[in-house]
């Protein structure tokens, strides 16, 4: 069985003026289950992890996804627990955003409005 791999991923230097260079790794969703787009963004982090750089993913095509999106997030939990360097993710439908956007707002007190 070949290995199609190279047709969804490619990984390039970006730099930012200022800022150490980042890995980008780009990740085609469309179509694909989430196991397969996990495993591109798994080889994406220890990529950029053994040349010391920061990883860029980004998911193109993230609302074409053969599976639920809650998925990949699950898993993308995974495996960013205990990942020694910043991770940055882009994609363009607004699942990422959203989704990160309820982590972080502060939780309400029992008892506030």
């Amino acid at each position: 069985m070949a290995d199609t791999t190279r047709n969804h991923e490619r990984s390039t230097t970006a730099r930012r003026p200022g800022e150490s260079p980042e890995l980008q790794t780009r990740i085609h969703c469309s179509g694909r289950a989430a196991g397969a787009v996990l495993g591109g963004i798994s080889r994406a982090l220890s990529e950029a992890a053994s040349l010391d750089r920061d990883p860029l993913i980004v998911l193109e095509d993230l609302g074409q996804l053969r599976d639920s999106v809650a998925t990949l997030i699950k898993g993308l939990s995974r495996l960013l627990v205990d990942y020694p360097r910043n991770v940055t993710f882009w994609e363009s439908s607004g699942y990422t955003e959203a989704f990160l956007s309820v982590m972080e707002r502060p939780r309400r007190r029992p008892g506030s409005n």
